[in-house]
């Protein structure tokens, strides 16, 4: 049995696995491989990193100091999570059962895309034309030309934050 298992392998998840490593625990992170950070082009909203870094680049960097302090990544994704005797029973699509004393969700999001097709979609976020977090990456853009696809309160929130950046959002 784990102390902990972490679902995801993005940013909050490979911090909480430093944390638990250095705090002499046993961190397991299961990841499918979908960290949405790793499709982030270039950002400055990292500190440390004032010249920006990739999100591929940021996982590998989150990674490799999670496990020097004794996180465990295994790939697999989790499509069930009960709570056992002692603690928790994560159950993987290849049937394998992992049990721990505790588990972190770190899930993210999900997207809610733009409808184009899938290369065209990737190929938008490479050429840093598509966006998903305003929070995150407005200061990418200010002053340029910023479209808002989105509807009522949440289209006109995003709206209204991305014109402390620009005064060209549509």
């Amino acid at each position: 049995m784990r102390d902990c298992i972490i679902i995801g392998a993005g940013p909050a998840g490979l911090t909480a696995a430093l944390y638990l490593g250095r705090y002499r625990r046993d961190p397991l992170v299961v990841h499918d491989g979908s960290a949405r950070a790793a499709r982030i082009p270039l950002t400055h909203n990292v500190p440390g990193f004032p010249e920006g870094i990739s999100g591929v680049q940021l996982l590998e960097r989150m990674t490799d100091h999670a496990q020097a302090y004794g996180a465990t990544l295994m790939e697999g994704r989790v499509t069930a999570l009960a709570e056992g005797d002692d603690g928790f029973l994560i159950t993987l699509d290849d049937g394998q059962i992992l049990a721990a004393r505790a588990v972190i969700l770190a899930t993210g999001i999900l997207l809610n895309q733009v409808d184009l097709p899938h290369d065209v979609h990737e190929q938008a976020i490479k050429d840093d034309v598509l966006r998903y977090c305003a929070v995150c990456d407005a200061f990418e853009h200010i002053d340029r030309r910023i479209g808002v696809v989105g509807c009522e309160e949440s289209g006109a929130g995003q709206a209204l934050f991305l014109s402390r950046y620009s005064d060209q959002v549509t």
